[in-house]
């Protein structure tokens, strides 16, 4: 019996420390992403985003700050035709894991919630999949 219980200790010291561990590969996921990103193109079903010193006037792009805060630069009216003229919109981020962010972001049409998948992260490479569910599930 005391050896089982040594044993049931021991696994769960590992545990916890396996839990540590992932909410300090957490927080330096979340730290690397942290900054201005730029839409370069895309590859299937995935946005390829690049960081930047600013965002381009031009291009669909984000900034996550740290603090949780969000701006998106995005199409600045519902129509899609004629040129684009783009305008920034706030909003917030929330980390769900360490590869998904619920974000919360004003539109010229009010607010609106989607989610925001990390496929890939290295410096600055990044590749998302957006998820534009109710922010219900």
């Amino acid at each position: 019996m005391k050896k089982i219980a040594i044993l049931l200790s021991v696994l769960m010291m590992i545990s916890c420390e396996d839990m540590e561990y992932s909410d300090i590969e957490r927080a330096n996921l979340l730290s690397d992403l942290a900054g201005t990103w730029v839409e370069e193109g895309y590859e299937k079903d995935l946005t390829v985003m690049e960081r930047a010193g600013m965002l381009d006037p031009e291009k669909y792009g984000f900034i996550i700050e740290p603090d949780g805060s969000f701006t998106e630069r995005k199409n600045a009216s519902w129509s899609d035709a004629g040129p684009k003229t783009y305008a920034d919109f706030e909003g917030e981020w929330i980390a769900l894991s360490d590869s998904l962010l619920e974000i919360t972001v004003d539109f010229w049409g009010g607010t609106m919630v989607y989610y925001l998948q990390i496929v890939f992260l290295e410096q600055d490479l990044l590749k998302v999949r957006f998820d534009y569910r109710d922010g219900e599930d």
